[in-house]
C-alpha cells in the first residue's frame, strides 16, 4: 500500500539517505582521517568519551543517529512539498550544508557532545557526508512523490 503520509515518507526516506551518510564517515573513519563518525558523535552525548567505542555505545549512537536523520528527512520532506520538489537534489545539498553550519558549527561548540573534533580536517570531512545525505535524502523524496504520481495515473 502506497502512503502520501509526509512523516513516514519524510522518516523512511531520511533513514535510507543516512546509510550513504553513515558508510563515507566510516570510510574516513577506517582510513585514519576522522576519530569519530557521526554514531560516535551522538553516542558521545549519550555515554562518556572513555566508552565511546564500546558497541552498546556504538549501538545507542546509531539510533540516535538514525533517529535524528528520520527526523530531518520530514522536515525536507515539508520542505519540498512546501517549495516544490524542482530542483530536489541541490535544496537537499543546501539543506545538508545547514545542517553542517548548525551541527558541527554551532552544536559542537555548546559541548553536546563528548567527542571532540579538534582539528579542522575531520571538521571539513565531516561537510561531504552532510551534502551527501541531503542529496539522497531529498532525490528519493522527490522519486518517491513522481511514483505516487504515476501509480495513480496522473
Amino acid at each position: 500500500m502506497l502512503t502520501e503520509d509526509p512523516i513516514i515518507v519524510g522518516a523512511v526516506a531520511g533513514i535510507i539517505g543516512n546509510i550513504p551518510k553513515t558508510i563515507l564517515a566510516w570510510l574516513f573513519y577506517a582510513y585514519g582521517y576522522l576519530r569519530y563518525t557521526f554514531i560516535h558523535i551522538a553516542a558521545g552525548s549519550f555515554v562518556s568519551v572513555e566508552f565511546i567505542d564500546d558497541p552498546v555505545s556504538l549501538a545507542i549512537g546509531s539510533i540516535a543517529d538514525f533517529t535524528m536523520a528520520a527526523f530531518l528527512g520530514f522536515i525536507m520532506n515539508l520542505m519540498l512539498k512546501k517549495y516544490g520538489n524542482d530542483f530536489a537534489v541541490l535544496k537537499g545539498m543546501g539543506f545538508g550544508t545547514f545542517l553542517y553550519i548548525i551541527l558541527y558549527g554551532a552544536f559542537m561548540d555548546l559541548n553536546i557532545t563528548r567527542a571532540s573534533l579538534l582539528t579542522p580536517l575531520p571538521n571539513l570531512l565531516l561537510f561531504f557526508p552532510h551534502i551527501l545525505y541531503g542529496g539522497v535524502t531529498c532525490w528519493l523524496i522527490r522519486r518517491y512523490s513522481v511514483f505516487l504520481i504515476q501509480a495513480r495515473g496522473e
